[in-house]
């Protein structure tokens, strides 16, 4: 039954469809089976063939895109209202989009219009029932809802739990500790679901306890039939292993007791100094993902042989774009990074030509040094608006000003900027804000720890355990010279 779920699945993404969810799940078990007795995951022959199938040359990589990109107008001309309303207004129609270089002719598509209007960007194709919503932060303070249904959510746990089980970092034997919340993160919500088919035991501790419960439970030896003995494999955010890496020192730990085989991170940039000091401390070379809530399977992996991200060209298109005119920008050149999403991967809510924020640059070179044929991101450089990344979580100017109007002794509206620096034993989220008046000492003292209290910031499960400081800085009025942008909306 696997062999024949192998044979149709690979037939399926050779006509381009999404291979049945039953298929994958089958190869799951078989992958897992053959792992939990010592064997390779995929006999000899059938590995030898999924890697003759994935060489392909540019010119036919450019070709499947293009026959995905064009499926996809369809789809959404057709089933999604807003694509069929803006491209109704821009008086384009799916058969205008015959090459790559008809792309940019799209529509562009923005957070804030996912956050304002979710419901017309989920597809009215027959039979479609989302059954599972993450919400996360938007550009307005308003919740970003990503929509899914069963299948889809299945699909991509069953994709994820074989690559875990054929990359060789997860599988029966292991133990993952998880740093992210299943309720805000899809990332997280994937991942755990697919370690979990791949035969893992995983520990989700990251919205509970403090930093030395994070490092008791790394080290902790367990004595659990079929597991190894010691987590094998963490996932967690930049910020979170900085802070737990410098704990470990000020506690003596050795390092080299940990049973850590694989640190993957990812929501944020990741350092060259945090990757040195994980090498150093850890003797792990970290892997950073690159990815959204939003786009799900149209992200990023790491390439350990260039130390680039990979993308996912065939569940996606990646453009770069100019931050100021929208124009395209050659390859090697800074730009932020535009995805469009292949429908029939993501089909409750495929995405045209998605305005991710990410400052990137791509590779001019098609193949990879490890020999792949992938559109590879050299450097994600920064963010090109107001979103500022902290730990894991993304904040934009109107949730950080909302809180701060009800403070009679602050300028109003609040004029205020937010920022992050690494410290040397966590991630310090710095808060400017500019008073109207100045107050005594103690005034000041008790004025900050009021807005310490009242900004969403403190309530992340970082900031309980440690990893992320707050500090709020009470600057005279005016001496901000350039403040966030933010909406004052009077009550």
């Amino acid at each position: 039954m696997a062999l024949l779920a192998m044979l149709r699945t690979q037939l399926n993404y050779w006509r381009g469809q999404r291979p049945q969810v039953e298929d994958l799940e089958r190869i799951v078990t078989y992958m897992r089976g053959r792992r939990e007795r010592g064997l390779p995951v995929l006999p000899f022959g059938l590995a030898g063939s999924g890697r003759r199938q994935r060489r392909r040359s540019p010119k036919q990589l450019r070709a499947l895109q293009m026959r995905s990109v064009r499926r996809t107008v369809e789809y959404v001309y057709r089933y999604v209202p807003y694509y069929r309303e803006a491209m109704d207004s821009a008086c384009l129609t799916p058969s205008d989009i015959r090459t790559l270089a008809d792309v940019p002719r799209l529509p562009i598509t923005r957070r804030q219009q996912l956050a304002e209007r979710p419901e017309d960007f989920i597809s009215r194709y027959p039979g479609l029932v989302p059954t599972t919503m993450v919400g996360t932060g938007g550009t307005t303070g308003r919740p970003l809802w990503v929509h899914m249904t069963t299948e889809e959510l299945r699909y991509y746990v069953a994709l994820r739990a074989m690559n875990m089980l054929t990359s060789g970092w997860l599988g029966p034997a292991d133990i993952l500790q998880l740093h992210q919340t299943l309720d805000g993160s899809m990332a997280g919500l994937v991942s755990a679901t697919a370690a979990r088919m791949a035969g893992t035991l995983v520990i989700t501790m990251g919205t509970r306890g403090t930093l030395d419960d994070h490092l008791e439970s790394l080290f902790k030896e367990r004595h659990i039939p079929g597991k190894r003995p010691k987590v094998s494999c963490l996932i967690t955010s930049p910020s979170h292993i900085w802070a737990l890496t410098h704990r470990a020192q000020e506690k003596g730990l050795d390092f080299r007791e940990s049973g850590l085989e694989s640190i993957i991170t990812g929501g944020a940039t990741v350092s060259e100094d945090l990757k040195q000091r994980v090498l150093d401390t850890w003797g792990i070379r970290l892997s950073e993902n690159y990815g959204l809530n939003e786009l799900v399977t149209a992200g990023a992996t790491p390439c350990h042989s260039s130390g680039r991200l990979h993308f996912a060209d065939l569940a996606g298109y990646a453009e770069v774009l100019d931050p100021e005119s929208g124009a395209p920008v050659p390859s090697g050149e800074l730009g932020v990074l535009v995805i469009t999403t292949f429908y029939p991967y993501r089909e409750l809510t495929p995405l045209l030509r998605y305005w991710t924020e990410d400052l990137v640059i791509l590779s001019p070179d098609p193949v990879c040094v490890c020999g792949a044929v992938t559109t590879q991101i050299l450097d994600i450089v920064g963010r090109a608006d107001y979103m500022v990344t902290v730990g894991a979580n993304n904040y934009y100017p109107q949730t950080i000003g909302d809180p701060l109007v009800v403070f009679s002794e602050l300028v109003q509206p609040p004029r205020f900027t937010l920022r992050t620096e690494m410290g040397e034993g966590a991630q310090y989220a710095i808060l400017d804000v500019e008073m109207g008046d100045s107050l005594s000492q103690e005034a000041e003292v008790k004025l900050r720890e009021r807005i310490e209290r009242s900004i969403v910031l403190s309530h992340h499960w970082e900031v309980k355990a440690g990893s992320i400081k707050l500090v709020v800085n009470l600057c005279p009025a005016g001496s901000i010279a350039h403040p966030f942008p933010y909406k004052y909306r009077p009550s």
